[in-house]
């Protein structure tokens, strides 16, 4: 049977071979491609075919209906919306399916994204709609293939060895630092070891009483002071024949 396609839409798998579809990606503007880019690396990645359209749920309402009430006759299994501001794709594509769908609200406008997440989040009883982070683009993907991997034996091996070659890049990620740190660590000192404390200076001592210079010896407070004329100085400073 003959597929009915949105248009710009591709529906190949890696390798070059023709496949179905499996994952549907929708967007509300192309300006939102270079995020849904990270979702499309992901799916190659887990060799799950996919295709992706522009339908804005304002602008193209029976585009977006259209799309997501043929979905599964199509042959699709998930379904992944993203949109920015009013975000209400995600939700109007679950409102047509039942199919499950992946919303990815999108940073930007006024509220940065605010918006886009609690209006892909706040969906009414009845119509769910699994919410990721905004830009959430990878995550999405990984959601969806999660869900396929279900009843999908080699889908679930390919999850699992994708899980592990992250596994292996934060290790690798970790070697790097220790390595860095080791050779941090082998400066002449440590950055937490304390600075050695300065020298101690000599103190010096007070000459002794031989090696004090001669001089007149003090006098105690209030007494005349000898001058060198031979009188005394009386406290008022008139001298005084001895």
């Amino acid at each position: 049977m003959e597929r009915d396609e949105p248009a710009g839409s591709p529906a190949e798998a890696l390798g070059g071979r023709a496949a179905a579809p499996r994952v549907g990606i929708l967007m509300g503007s192309d300006s939102d491609l270079p995020t849904l880019r990270e979702a499309f690396a992901v799916l190659q990645e887990l060799d799950i075919p996919f295709e992706a359209t522009v339908a804005s749920a304002h602008r193209t309402p029976e585009r977006v209906a259209h799309y997501a009430t043929t979905a599964s006759e199509r042959g699709l299994e998930v379904l992944i919306a993203a949109a920015g501001s009013a975000a209400h794709l995600a939700g109007v594509v679950a409102s047509h399916t039942l199919l499950p769908v992946v919303g990815v609200p999108l940073k930007g406008g006024a509220a940065g994204g605010l918006d886009a997440l609690l209006a892909t989040a706040q969906m009414p009883r009845g119509v769910p709609v699994a919410t990721v982070a905004l830009d959430g683009a990878a995550n999405a993907a990984l959601l969806a293939a999660r869900i396929l991997a279900l009843k999908d034996p080699q889908l679930r091996r390919r999850l699992e060895a994708y899980r592990q070659r992250m596994q292996a890049r934060v290790e690798e990620a970790d070697r790097r630092l220790q390595a860095e740190l080791g050779r941090a660590t082998a400066q002449p000192r440590q950055a937490s070891e304390p600075p050695s404390p300065p020298p101690a200076r000599p103190v010096p001592h007070p000459p002794s009483h031989a090696q004090r210079r001669p001089g007149p010896e003090p006098q105690p407070e209030g007494q005349p002071q000898p001058r060198s004329g031979g009188g005394l100085a009386t406290p008022g400073g008139q001298a005084v024949a001895s």
